[in-house]
């Protein structure tokens, strides 16, 4: 019997409740009793969509950021997953006045000279209003919702309650590593709940991104920030999403799309920082055209020897060359025991017959595909991977809405082309220090 601590007792059973009435009560209950077929995938899928929506912002995050996870979990409950999206009613101005005043230490009128009651936007952890400062400059303010710490603090408590529920009663509770996504689900979410490292965030992107003058990120104003409030500059400017649902725009939208893409790009190929979450509603285009990227709570970082690999694995997946896939995952250190690398091979071949080899070359259609071998051969991508991966989907799909004929492997070229070369470069250098073998055959030196 698990023990549950006194003060989880209300929530633990409002959770369990929602997952019964919603016909998930077999994950508690003893014996592998999971359905197996695609159809039934399916419908779990939209019952566990249901359920996260109806518990709240920890566990509509946590299925948000499962949903990335294809390399861990079914697709049909991927792409249910996917759907979740932060449905919630705004704080009332009372409440954030409270937030901003507890946070800032200070009275509300001696912080701004002006705070639009009504805000832009809310989620399930904050919202964002308007304001003015006393010397005049135009802010976005950004209010956490109070208590969200210590409610996400309860639930992350009680998701390993019933992590140990599910892999005490069921054979494929033993089979998905769930500890290892709650880690990565309490990581993330802990790094959000602090608003001082969206602000810092914003400040490293700003300053890889100062030459790039077709991009603005905002000013984060610190002296009006804190973990709950982040005070920034407000960018004036129609949100993307606006363009794309518009019947008629007087915008040039290929120019829109190939500013956004070269500037992800730069961030991923060249500096290893990028924005992840690169939505319609977190571009905003000025009157003079200009992008500006908002919302930085979700960052990705890439080491360099992590974009040596993911070039390795574009190379290899392009130019049919299984070696170099299977070379640089076992470099990486992810395959497992039981690795079946005959069968590995058949599937990559049927991905580069389905996708690569298309008259019109879909990317998000080619890394679900790799996602799909990867999840069947029990490989377990590094969670950087992930992020790329979800980031550059999220990418195409706004892009193809903007831009129909818009093509995103053609822009990233230039970049992998770059990116080949400082590698080249780099291993001829570290051969003549000694300190590495260059291998410079399984490069992708001619990407056409």
């Amino acid at each position: 019997m698990l023990e549950i601590p006194a003060r989880h007792f209300s929530r633990y059973y409002e959770i369990l409740s929602v997952f019964i009435r919603h016909g998930l009560g077999y994950l508690f209950i003893p014996g592998n009793l999971m359905p197996r077929q695609e159809e039934n995938l399916t419908i779990i899928g939209v019952r566990l969509r249901n359920a996260l929506a109806e518990l709240g912002p920890a566990f509509v995050k946590a299925g948000q950021i499962a949903s990335t996870r294809g390399d861990l979990i079914p697709q049909p409950i991927v792409q249910e997953l996917a759907k979740l999206q932060d449905r919630v009613h705004p704080l009332s101005f009372e409440v954030v006045r409270r937030v901003l005043e507890g946070s800032l230490q200070s009275s509300l009128e001696s912080i701004y000279k002006e705070l639009h009651p009504v805000p832009l936007g809310a989620a399930s952890i904050g919202q964002v209003h308007r304001a003015v400062l006393h010397n005049g400059d135009r802010v976005a303010v950004k209010v956490q919702r109070p208590f969200l710490r210590e409610t996400v603090k309860t639930d992350v408590e009680i998701f390993l309650l019933l992590i140990n529920k599910i892999e005490q009663n069921t054979q494929w509770g033993k089979r998905y590593p769930f500890r290892m996504m709650l880690k990565e689900f309490s990581d993330t979410i802990n790094r959000e709940l602090n608003f001082l490292n969206e602000g810092r965030n914003a400040e490293k992107l700003a300053k890889l991104n100062k030459r790039n003058s077709s991009v603005v990120i905002p000013k984060i104003y610190w002296e009006f920030s804190r973990p709950s409030v982040l005070t920034m500059e407000y960018i004036s400017g129609i949100p993307l999403h606006q363009i794309i649902d518009s019947q008629k725009t007087s915008y040039d939208v290929h120019r829109i799309a190939s500013c956004l893409s070269k500037a992800l790009f730069q961030q991923i190929f060249l500096e290893g920082f990028f924005h992840a979450d690169p939505h319609p509603g977190n571009v905003l285009i000025s009157p003079g055209g200009k992008i500006g990227l908002i919302d930085f709570g979700i960052i990705g970082h890439l080491s360099q020897s992590r974009r040596d690999h993911i070039l390795s694995l574009v190379s290899g997946l392009i130019r049919a060359d299984n070696p170099l896939v299977f070379k640089t995952l076992s470099q990486m250190g992810i395959l497992p025991d039981s690795f079946d690398l005959f069968h590995f091979e058949r599937d990559l071949l049927t991905l580069r017959r389905k996708h690569l080899r298309a008259k019109k070359f879909n990317m998000g259609q080619s890394i679900q595909g790799f996602m799909d071998i990867i999840f069947r051969h029990g490989i377990i991508i590094p969670s950087e991977f992930i992020l790329l991966g979800k980031s550059l989907l999220t990418l195409e799909g706004t892009l193809s809405g903007l831009d129909p004929n818009f093509s995103l492997i053609n822009q990233a070229k230039p970049f992998i082309r770059r990116s080949v070369w400082g590698i080249f470069w780099r291993n001829l250098r570290d051969k003549f220090r000694g300190t590495r073998e260059t291998d410079t055959t399984s490069l992708p030196i001619n990407i056409q």
